[in-house]
C-alpha cells in the first residue's frame, strides 16, 4: 500500500518516498488513528538535526489487518529529511559562472550570437574556402628535397622570363640544402636571382644561429648570385633598427624586381618556409602580438620563445602576398604538428601555419612519408569528419 505524505522541514518541502518493507506490521498515517504519526517516521529517518514546524498528511484508506497482513510486501511512505539550504541569500553565482584570474566572478555574456556584433578576434581565418592549396607527399626525404628543388627551378624560368627577375625567400633548417642542389643544374641563371630572408636572427653572420650563414654555406657561396642581389640582415644594430633597415631594403628595390600588389604590398615570385614544432613559421609564434601586426612589412622580435631571442621577421600580410609559398615539414619529426597543422582547426593564432593563407598566390605542402604518418587523407573530403576541433 502507498501513501503520499508532504511535510515542511526547516522551511524545505519534501516529497516521501516508498520503501519496501517485509514482515512487519504497517502503521497508517493519519489526523487521528493508532498509526505511527509523522513525528515518529521523521524520528526514525534520522531527521534529528531539523525541527518539524508543519505538516500536511494524506491519509491512507481504511483497511482491516487481514488486508495488511496480505500487503506486507507492498510499498509504505518514508519521509526523507533535508537539511536547510546551506545558502540563505540562495546559491552562489560561483557556482554557475567561471572565475577570472583576479577571482571574481566572470560577467554575464553580452552576446547577441554568433557573428552578430563584438570585437573581431585579431586572427582570423579567410572567410572563403580557397582553391589554391596543394599537399604533396613523397617517398622519401631525398625524393621531397629534389621535388623543392624543381618547384623553385621552375618559378624561377617562369619569373626571368616575364620580367626579367626572381625573387626568393628563404628561411633556415633543411630546405636550404634543398634549394642547394640546383647549383650546377642546366637552365638556372643564377644572375637574375634576390634572395631575401624571411625571418633573420640577430646575430653577427658567421654567427651558427645565423639563418644567412647557413643560406651561404649551402647555396650562396657556391651559386653565382651577385652579392649585392643577396639581401641580409645589418649587423650590430638594435634589433627594432635591425627590422626597419630591412624593410628599407626592401622598399628601396624597383619595382620591375620586386613587385607591389593593390595594398602596397611586395609580391615575392617564391617563399620557403620551414614549420616549427608549435606550429611556428618564420618568426612567428603562436598567440604572439606579431601574427596580428597588418601595418609593417618587417617586424621586430625582442623575446622569441626560442634563443636567440632578438629576431626580425616578415609580416603576414607581407608572407601572404607572395605568388607561391612553400611549408617544408619532412622527417618523424615533424608528423605530429603536421596532423595538428592540416587537420585539426585550432582558434586563430594558436597554430600560425593555418594563417598562411595566400591571398593570389598558391600555396603547397612538402611532406614525406614519415611526416604525414598521422594524416588522413582519405576522409578530407568528408563534411562529417573534417574540419576537426581535437
Amino acid at each position: 500500500m502507498t501513501a503520499l505524505t508532504f511535510a515542511r522541514f526547516g522551511g524545505v518541502v519534501c516529497a516521501a518516498q516508498p520503501r519496501k518493507v517485509a514482515k512487519a506490521k504497517v502503521g497508517r498515517v493519519s489526523a487521528g488513528g493508532n498509526g505511527a504519526s509523522i513525528a515518529d517516521l521523521a524520528r526514525e529517518n534520522g531527521s534529528s538535526n531539523g525541527a518539524l514546524s508543519s505538516s500536511h498528511t494524506e491519509s491512507f484508506p481504511e483497511s482491516s489487518d487481514k488486508e495488511l497482513d496480505q500487503d506486507q510486501k507492498a510499498s509504505v511512505s518514508r519521509i526523507n529529511y533535508i537539511p536547510k539550504s546551506r545558502w540563505p541569500k540562495g546559491i552562489p553565482p560561483v557556482m554557475g559562472a567561471h572565475l577570472m584570474p583576479s577571482g571574481e566572478v566572470a560577467p554575464i555574456s553580452t552576446s547577441k550570437g554568433a557573428g552578430v556584433g563584438g570585437v573581431p578576434h585579431k586572427f582570423m581565418y579567410p572567410k572563403e574556402d580557397k582553391e589554391n592549396y596543394q599537399v604533396m607527399q613523397f617517398a622519401s626525404q631525398a625524393a621531397g628535397s629534389q621535388g623543392l628543388a624543381m618547384y623553385v627551378q621552375q618559378i624561377s624560368e617562369a619569373a626571368i622570363k616575364e620580367r626579367g627577375a626572381f625573387t626568393l625567400v628563404l628561411s633556415g633548417g633543411s630546405l636550404l640544402k634543398a634549394v642547394g642542389q640546383l647549383v650546377g643544374a642546366p637552365g638556372v641563371d643564377f644572375s637574375k636571382w634576390h634572395v631575401f630572408f624571411v625571418d633573420e636572427r640577430n646575430v653577427p653572420h658567421s654567427h651558427p644561429d645565423s639563418n644567412f650563414k647557413g643560406a651561404d654555406e649551402a647555396l650562396l657561396s657556391k651559386a653565382p648570385i651577385p652579392r649585392e642581389q643577396i639581401h641580409a640582415i645589418k649587423e650590430k644594430l638594435p634589433v627594432a633598427e635591425a627590422a626597419t633597415e630591412y624593410a628599407g631594403q626592401l622598399l628601396r628595390l624597383d619595382e620591375t624586381v620586386l613587385p607591389r600588389n593593390s595594398e602596397g604590398l611586395p609580391v615575392f615570385d617564391a617563399m620557403l618556409l620551414g614549420l616549427g614544432p608549435d606550429g611556428h613559421v618564420a618568426s612567428l609564434f603562436p598567440n604572439r602580438s606579431q601574427l596580428a601586426a597588418t601595418d609593417s612589412w618587417v617586424l621586430p622580435v625582442e623575446n622569441s620563445p626560442k634563443p636567440p631571442p632578438e629576431r626580425i621577421t616578415f609580416s603576414l600580410p607581407v608572407i601572404n602576398s607572395a605568388k607561391e609559398i612553400a611549408i617544408v615539414a619532412m622527417g618523424e619529426g615533424k608528423a605530429e604538428i603536421v596532423q595538428r597543422v592540416l587537420e585539426v582547426q585550432s582558434l586563430p593564432g594558436a597554430l600560425p601555419a593555418q594563417l598562411v593563407q595566400p591571398s593570389n598566390g598558391s600555396l603547397k605542402w612538402f611532406l614525406d612519408i614519415a611526416s604525414a604518418q598521422n594524416l588522413s587523407m582519405h576522409k578530407w573530403d568528408s563534411t562529417k569528419d573534417f574540419p576537426r576541433s581535437t
